[in-house]
């Protein structure tokens, strides 16, 4: 069961870890949100097959060596006792026997002394003497019904042999009497011993079949106590890879899926104190920007002002005019930079706020190049007009940062600029023809304070150009995107989604 730490409370130690708070509804809606399906080679099917490999030979073991001993101990007692039966009756009419000298064929005396062992012994008795016939109880169990190897051995002494004869066992026991030489063979029927036999077989089989299913059924019931900690574990590394560090696992018992569970609780909390000391220091170092931004801007505005009036106030011919220069180049450039990192701690803080309001994206983009005097430097391939729900000044800082970037590191190649929409967006989309960007800088292109030539140390852009207009992408709901054309050079290209534009006025003709 999924539990959870009470939120808005500072990290406790892990010494202290106060009380957490079952959520079991929770844990059992994402528990059926995130059951997989049945699959063939998953761990639950191999345990069922393993308890059914194992209940089945072991079944298949126990009745196999049962049933064998069984009919070895049957037919042990039934030879015994049968063999027995036959020395008694043999002895019991010996001197018959003896007298039996058959004159007639068929031999009355041969076929009347059968019945009579028959009566005496309830069994079937075949009489034989070679050269006179046999005295037959029954049509089918004649002499040429036994063996010829139990003929031969019964001409020694008493001997006897399984066979079918028709279609159901019998034991046969034979002998020989002498002088007069006459055969004589029992034939006890197996058959009802057989008809037991089958039905211990067919009870072994039912129990067979009776301990795979609950085989099965302790091996679901195994798998449950094994998979479902595991599903539980599961959730939790889910719930706690979308953000919820808070989230633990309840510990159950001593085993191993136990320690696992203990050994994740443990883990998440080291975590939970990691994220939020990094998240604090994080809130610190923003908090620390914004402030240091802040406190800048107030002397930064006075200091531009001067330097305003020192540029004017300054003669081109004066000595002190390159140094004059450069203190207004690089004032200017510190305040650039402190608007820059404002813009950065607000898109930070969550505070950067989206004024939307209908203006033609194509004017736009002519007054934000007229602005900065990059008309004739721009190839603009855009429709008469575009009228966009957009926030006019930080489109005009991706523009800006666009095509300040191509016309920067592009050479002397001309720019191009095109605007279109394509299926579900609007594109806009500045390529340059210098050199592109390299394969190593192009995953870095948008982070803060990256610059591609590591030889610059210092150069007009503080890095942050391209991050603002990747943000200012963002918070439109679209993207921007950096790469190198197939026909060579530099492309950025900002996305927008069509839901956010409204259709643009006719132009007449």
């Amino acid at each position: 069961m999924l539990r959870e730490k009470p939120k808005g409370g500072k990290v406790a130690k892990a010494a202290k870890a106060p009380k957490v708070q079952e959520l079991p509804r929770r844990a059992d809606q994402e528990r059926r949100r995130h059951k997989r399906p049945l699959r063939l080679t998953g761990l639950r099917m191999r345990l069922l097959a393993a308890f059914a490999a194992v209940a089945l030979m072991t079944s298949v073991a126990v009745t196999g060596v049962s049933y064998v001993l069984t009919r070895q101990s049957l037919m042990n007692r039934i030879n015994q006792t049968s063999v027995q039966q036959f020395r008694a009756a043999v002895t019991s009419n010996q001197q018959q026997l003896e007298d039996a000298t058959p004159t007639a064929n068929p031999p009355p005396a041969l076929t009347n002394l059968s019945f009579k062992l028959q009566a005496a012994s309830g069994t079937d008795w075949v009489l034989h003497r070679r050269g006179i016939g046999d005295g037959a109880t029954q049509n089918y169990l004649t002499y040429n019904s036994v063996p010829p190897a139990l003929r031969g051995a019964a001409q020694r002494s008493i001997a006897w042999q399984r066979v079918r004869v028709g279609g159901v066992p019998y034991l046969i026991i034979g002998s020989s009497v002498q002088p007069n030489g006459i055969e004589v063979y029992s034939f006890v029927s197996l058959e009802p011993q057989q008809v037991d036999l089958d039905r211990l077989a067919q009870n072994s089989a039912i129990a067979a079949a009776v301990a795979i299913a609950i085989a099965l059924l302790l091996g679901l019931l195994a798998s449950r106590g094994v998979l479902l900690p595991l599903r539980r574990l599961g959730i939790a590394a889910r719930r706690l890879g979308a953000g919820k560090l808070d989230t633990r696992v309840e510990v159950r018992g001593n085993d191993e899926v136990a320690d696992v569970s203990r050994t994740f609780n443990e883990t998440a909390e080291a975590l939970e104190r990691s994220i939020a000391e990094l998240r604090s220091l994080e809130a610190s170092s923003r908090r620390f920007v914004a402030d240091v931004s802040h406190e800048l801007r107030t002397p930064l505005t006075a200091m531009t002002a001067v330097t305003d009036m020192l540029e004017e106030a300054t003669d081109v011919g004066d000595e002190s005019a390159p140094a004059a220069q450069l203190i207004v180049t690089e004032t200017r450039r510190l305040a650039r930079l402190v608007e820059d990192l404002m813009e950065i701690s607000r898109f930070d803080a969550g505070t950067a706020q989206l004024r939307r309001e209908e203006v033609d994206l194509v004017a736009l983009v002519q007054g934000c190049l007229d602005a900065r005097g990059w008309t004739g430097r721009v190839t603009l391939n855009v429709p008469p007009g575009f009228v966009v729900a957009v926030d006019q000044r930080r489109i005009d800082v991706i523009v800006a940062n666009m095509v300040g970037n191509a016309i920067k590191h592009g050479g002397e190649g001309p720019v191009e600029l095109s605007i279109g929409a394509y299926g579900p967006n609007l594109v806009l989309q500045v390529r340059d023809h210098g050199p592109g960007i390299p394969p190593d800088a192009l995953e870095h292109i948008f982070e803060r304070f990256y610059k591609a030539d590591k030889a610059r140390v210092r150069s007009e852009g503080s890095g942050l150009g391209l991050s603002i207009a990747y943000e200012n992408a963002h918070i439109h709901g679209g993207e921007l995107t950096g790469g190198n054309h197939p026909g060579g050079g530099a492309v950025f290209t900002l996305r927008l989604p069509l839901g956010a534009t409204v259709p643009a006025p006719e132009v007449p003709a």
